[in-house]
This record gives structure tokens, sequence and C-alpha cells, in this order.
């Protein structure tokens, strides 16, 4: 029987979904082919895209250890996009890769969390997955996915104090990062210590501004002011990488190609319909440019003490 393929052609490329893409330097190879090749005999198909996120992700340098293992991957995503199918087949193929494998999971609020651990839970029942998976524990707030090799996916929410205490963990996935606080990134982060090559990923939506997102924000200001220094020339090292999905910051909130700049699964995937109910449900028009749009309020005109048109109309030599 051939094998099933793991990338659906047709659809497009990282670089041309990218608003924003920051590839870490020095890279000489990835682990993607072998996350790829797992993938197929779990007859799992990515995007184009995902395929091209996987291979950035996992990307490493001559000495073998991670491109990114000390920057992190961040990643800006609207709701939709399937960030969670993304990553977390990429994890489900490296656990089964990778013998005793140690992945966190958090989320900021438990909902979040227990809805991503739902998702996983039918992702491991599925017919050549399940093989693979020992046990999956969900009594006495233990949500956990153990595979026969001793790798293992612990869930849990930053709110309850998740993630504190652990040790020799290989991979960190901060989902919500946009609600990821310093102290909750120092007393989460020293878990990675003593794994030889780890990964850490944020990935989450433009914060709001009541959200403490200062530990987004301040790593996608980093990854802006890396592409400006390489657009002008300037040789830098970036030890991360960073990859935003949006709209364009003045996008019409109905318009359907703009839906599509921000969401690479629109409409194949997502369609029309999902997209106005998201919506609907979110707070107001703000929630939609940040949730549904990706779009950041530092990238909106209002952001500016000084309107950017106004800027350039009185422009002098």
């Amino acid at each position: 029987m051939p094998q099933a393929r793991q990338t659906k052609t047709g659809t497009k490329k990282l670089s041309e979904v990218a608003k924003h893409l920051v590839l870490p330097t020095g890279i000489t190879k990835s682990g993607f082919p072998a996350v790829r090749d797992q993938l197929a005999k779990l007859d799992v198909t990515l995007d184009e895209w995902q395929s091209g996120l996987g291979r950035s992700m996992l990307a490493k340098r001559a000495n073998g250890l991670y491109a990114a293992g000390i920057g992190g991957i961040i990643i800006s995503i609207c709701r939709q996009v399937g960030k969670t199918f993304t990553v977390g087949a990429i994890i489900f193929a490296l656990c089964i890769l990778f013998p005793g494998l140690k992945v966190l999971w958090t989320a900021h609020r438990a909902r979040t969390s227990d809805e991503t651990f739902k998702w996983m839970q039918g992702f491991a029942r599925q017919r050549k997955i399940a093989p693979h998976v020992l046990i999956v524990r969900q009594a006495n707030g233990q949500q956990e996915i153990l595979f026969k090799n001793k790798s293992r996916i612990m869930f849990g929410a930053r709110e309850g104090g998740f993630g504190r205490g652990f040790d020799g963990v290989d991979v960190e996935v901060f989902d919500e990062a946009q609600i990821l606080s310093q102290k909750a990134l120092d007393d989460m982060v020293p878990a990675t210590n003593a794994s030889r090559n780890p990964l850490i990923i944020f990935m989450g939506t433009p914060p709001k501004p009541t959200d403490p997102g200062e530990v987004f924000r301040t790593r996608r200001n980093e990854a802006l002011e890396i592409k400006e220094q390489k657009a002008e020339g300037v040789a830098v090292e970036c030890d991360m990488l960073y990859l935003e999905l949006g709209a364009d910051s003045n996008a019409t909130l109905n318009d359907k190609e703009q839906v599509a700049k921000a969401n690479p699964s629109f409409p194949h995937r997502v369609p029309w319909e999902s997209i106005l109910r998201m919506r609907k449900i979110l707070a107001d028009d703000e929630s939609f440019r940040r949730e549904g749009l990706g779009i950041w309020d530092d990238d909106r005109d209002t952001a500016r003490a000084i309107p950017e048109q106004r800027w350039t109309d009185t422009a002098v030599d």
C-alpha cells in the first residue's frame, strides 16, 4: 500500500502566507523530514505552509542543536487557523520518534487547556496513532498522554500553577502567549535546563491592552527589529523563529481577501460561516481584529501618537 501524502499540494507556502517571517541564522538542516515521514505513516496530512513551519521549527545548526533552541519559536496567529493541529501533530510525531520525550503544553486558562487536551485525546484515538499510545490520563487533575515508548505530553493551566517544579522537559508549549507574564515564564523555563536540545514554543493572538502581554510583545519587537536590520543588509545573528499571520492593519472586517491573508486555512478548511460565527461571538470589532484577523494594535494608525498619514504628509527633507 502506498504511503499517504503528508503535504497537501496546491496550498500556499509558508513564505507566501506569512505577514512577518524571521528565521534563525546558521541553519544547515532540519529534523522535519523524519517527522514528515512519521506523519505520513499516521495518515496525517499538512498544508504546504504547515510543512514549512515544521521545517523552520525543527531547523538545526551544524552542531545538531535546534537553531531556535535559545530564542524560541514565536507564532502570532489568529483563531481557527489550525495551530493546535499543526503544532500538535508535529509534537505527536516527535514523541513517537524520540522515546522518553517530555512535553509540557500549557495555556493561561483552564478552559483553553481542557479544550486542547480534549482535541489531543481525539487525535490520540485515531486508528494509526492509537497503537503508539499507552494511556490517556484525565483523573485527579492529571491530564496526560503517555506513549508506549515512555514519551509523554502533559497539559495544564498556568493560572492554576501548572508547570512549576518539573525538570528534564524537552518541549514547552506556551499557548495563549498573549497572556504570559514574565513571572510565569521565569517559573517554567528552567524546567528545560536539563534537556540537551530543548524547544520552547510561544503561540497566541495579538494581546488586548489589558492583557499582560509584555513577553509576547517584547519578542515580537525583537523579531521585527531583526527583520528590519536584515532588509537593510545588516548581518545579524538570530536565535529565534518568528512567524506572524495577519491581515493588513487597515483591513475591512468583512473583506474575504483580508480574512484569507490572516487565515491560510480559509476557505478550504475553514468556511466563511465559521468566520462570521466567530465575529458574532467575540466581544466587539476590536476583538475580531486581533483574534479573527491577527492585527496587532501596535500596527494600527490609532496606536500612533502622530497618525502615519499625517507624519508622511508633513515630512520634509
